[in-house]
């Protein structure tokens, strides 16, 4: 009787203990799946705020290349303006010596207008009939009548100039005022832009500051996710992955060489113009091991024209990395391409280029210099 009640007693305690275990597997399902689509929400806020952040800084970037136009435009037209204003002080100086000059003339010639006044009467006829024949008369009217044409013209001659420096000035007067008024607008085109710009950067640092928040919740999220055995919980090995801009400044040198030409302005050595490098050439050896700077997928593999052969490397939000003047090109399109694995060989030399290989990185079609993105190169 009493290991019949004993029995009983074991198989209540065992159902029990069932019924708890039945329900804390519920629970605990209950709560993975509460957790796996937490998880999926705040993937989908990382990825919205990672969009946002890409159409700002694509924004800023615009603003920025505008605000650097605005500036050399207004650079420009200030030196303009100073020019201006040292030829009109130049005028002005001319046109206040012409007219001391026309007004001494003046002068002098109303003291011979009065000393003729005086001299009138029997002496000025004296002065021109007290000749030894009409030839010298003639001479003596002739010599009074060139003094006289002479002054005249010489004052015609300050009055015309003065007119014309006058004209002169005011046309330079004209353009400066129409200078100041350019210089005006641009400069509250550049203010405008100015304030558009700190808005988005406040913009920015909010949409960064989410950004952090989400990477922060789903870290406290991948805790829970190995209490509860969440099958989702692969998804953090991705989020967490570094991504290609988290590595600026650490990737790799794709090939082992010396840098002969460097990204942005170059002069050439056979014509006088300046030349925009977009990315970096490195001289090697011939067949020497071209090695992909971060994971990713071939996106291009081929000819492309005044680069040769080529590989396009995809790193993921929209960051490429290319492979140029190649000799061998040792992946396809679509291949998995793992950091540091060998894609290529540097090709060799040419005529217009030496052996090794040409490199660039960017993010979408935005060229970026290589070597702040390189260890040591």
């Amino acid at each position: 009787m009493k290991r019949s009640m004993a029995l009983g007693a074991f198989a209540i305690l065992l159902t029990v203990s069932a019924a708890h275990a039945a329900t804390a597997v519920g629970a605990s399902a209950e709560k993975a799946d509460e957790i796996s689509k937490d998880i999926e929400f705040t993937k989908q806020k990382l990825a919205d705020a990672e969009q946002k952040q890409r159409q700002v800084l694509s924004g800023l970037y615009e603003i920025n290349k505008r605000i650097k136009k605005t500036v050399t435009e207004r650079g420009t037209l200030s030196q303009q303006r100073s020019i201006l204003e040292v030829n009109i002080k130049n005028l002005t100086d001319k046109v206040d010596e012409l007219d001391s000059k026309a007004k001494l003339q003046r002068a002098q010639l109303a003291e011979r207008l009065k000393a003729i006044y005086k001299l009138g009467g029997q002496p000025l006829a004296r002065f021109i009939l007290n000749a030894d024949s009409s030839v010298s008369m003639d001479r003596n009217l002739k010599i009074l009548g060139i003094v006289a044409q002479r002054d005249l013209e010489l004052i015609k001659g300050y009055r015309h100039d003065v007119q014309d420096l006058q004209n002169k000035r005011k046309s330079l007067a004209q353009r400066l005022e129409n200078l100041k008024s350019v210089e005006a607008r641009i400069s509250t085109q550049e203010t405008k832009l100015v304030a558009e710009q700190n808005l988005k950067n406040k913009l920015l640092n909010g949409i960064r500051k989410s950004k952090m928040f989400a990477e922060n919740k789903i870290s406290a999220l991948r805790e829970k996710s190995e209490q509860f055995n969440v099958e989702d919980a692969g998804v953090f090995d991705a989020l967490f992955k570094a991504s290609f801009m988290d590595s600026k400044g650490e990737l790799p040198r794709p090939l082992e060489g010396v840098v002969t030409q460097k990204f942005g302005l170059i002069k050439a050595k056979d014509h006088p113009y300046t030349l925009n490098s977009k990315g970096i050439f490195i001289s090697a050896a011939t067949g020497s091991a071209i090695k992909s700077v971060f994971a990713g997928k071939a996106a291009y593999v081929g000819e492309l024209p005044g680069f040769g052969n080529t590989l396009i490397v995809d790193h993921g939000d929209h960051y490429y990395s290319v492979y140029s003047h190649a000799g061998e090109i040792k992946v396809t399109t679509g291949d998995e391409i793992t950091q540091s694995q060998i894609v290529a060989t540097s090709g060799d030399a040419s005529a217009d280029l030496p052996a090794g290989m040409y490199f660039e990185i960017r993010h979408f079609s935005e060229p970026y210099d290589p070597q702040q993105w390189m260890k040591g190169l």
